[in-house]
């Protein structure tokens, strides 16, 4: 866990347990296909046992199901602190797709300085609604913009739209299309309910034509 995945002033969050399940889990699901291909998420869901620590490691074990004909495939898996700490159960659904050539190509070549903290690494303000500007080095195979980066900052969105301190219980994300890799999107989020123990929000990133690409429902719990 270093300074760039934690908020301002050194706060672990748990939209950071969400990018590592999207990575995680893709990865279980790129391994069981029978050539390399690209992965699109279609849905994910994380259970979060605990934020993650403010220093350490975070390690993620996932199985993905035998690819079946070009079906829909799940996986599963958890993520754990170096001190065996369980941070989250995850699971979702995943869709094999072929990888774009020319995207191939631009994978692991971009270097960045490391940010100061998690909203300098998307290059977004602090809040519930900003715009996020996609670029090579938060892409992937597929030629759009990597389905963790989507759960980071769909998470983000929908947890600043709470008061400071609620803790995330569920998040489920659905990818209805691809976020495309460059270009701006706009992430909102918004609260439903607010109870005196529970709260539900939810967010989602839409492209420049208004069309919804990402949403998230966090389900979390008052501090």
């Amino acid at each position: 866990m270093t300074e760039e995945l934690l908020l301002p002033g050194g706060t672990p969050s748990g939209a950071v347990t969400a990018l590592l399940a999207d990575m995680a889990l893709t990865t279980s699901v790129i391994a069981s296909l029978p050539n390399l291909r690209g992965v699109a998420t279609i849905s994910m869901t994380v259970d979060h046992h605990g934020v993650p620590p403010r220093r350490g490691a975070l390690l993620s074990t996932a199985t993905a199901e035998p690819y079946a004909d070009g079906r829909p495939q799940h996986a599963s898996g958890v993520v754990r602190d170096e001190d065996s700490r369980l941070v989250a159960t995850v699971s979702g659904w995943f869709l094999a797709a072929p990888a774009d050539a020319v995207a191939v190509e631009r994978v692991g070549l971009v270097r960045e300085p490391p940010a100061a903290h998690l909203h300098d690494l998307l290059n977004v303000p602090a809040g519930p609604t900003f715009t996020l500007q996609a670029r090579d080095a938060l892409s992937n195979a597929l030629g759009s913009l990597h389905g963790g980066i989507g759960a980071l900052a769909a998470q983000l969105a929908a947890a600043a739209a709470l008061p400071p301190g609620w803790l995330p219980l569920t998040t489920t994300f659905a990818y209805l299309r691809p976020t495309p890799r460059e270009g701006a999107v706009r992430v909102a989020g918004t609260v439903v309910r607010q109870g005196r123990r529970t709260a539900l929000a939810r967010s989602s990133i839409s492209d420049a034509d208004d069309r919804t690409l990402v949403t998230a429902t966090l389900v979390a719990a008052a501090p």
